[in-house]
């Protein structure tokens, strides 16, 4: 499964279930939209370090990180690569 995959299967089944939606539109915006919040994001940031074995720093805890599914995919997926320290 790709890391894209992997997370939006994780917003559906974690976070969506309480929104009535079923799919994440790739640059839907989950933090203006609601779909997301603090508390939420601490979770998936808790799922990416043990899903993708990355650690995120406090400091990368921005909107610009978590705004959308193709925004986070990006980040993830740069973590991952060892593109950011």
């Amino acid at each position: 499964m790709s890391v894209k995959d992997e997370l939006q299967d994780y917003l559906v089944r974690e976070v969506l279930v309480y929104h009535d939606k079923k799919t994440v539109d790739p640059d839907e915006d989950l933090l203006t939209q609601g779909v997301i919040d603090s508390m939420g994001i601490l979770q998936l940031v808790e799922f990416i370090e043990k899903e993708f074995g990355i650690e995120v720093n406090d400091d990368e805890i921005v909107p610009e990180n978590f705004r959308t599914l193709n925004c986070l995919t990006g980040f993830v997926s740069k973590k991952a690569d060892g593109q950011l320290a």
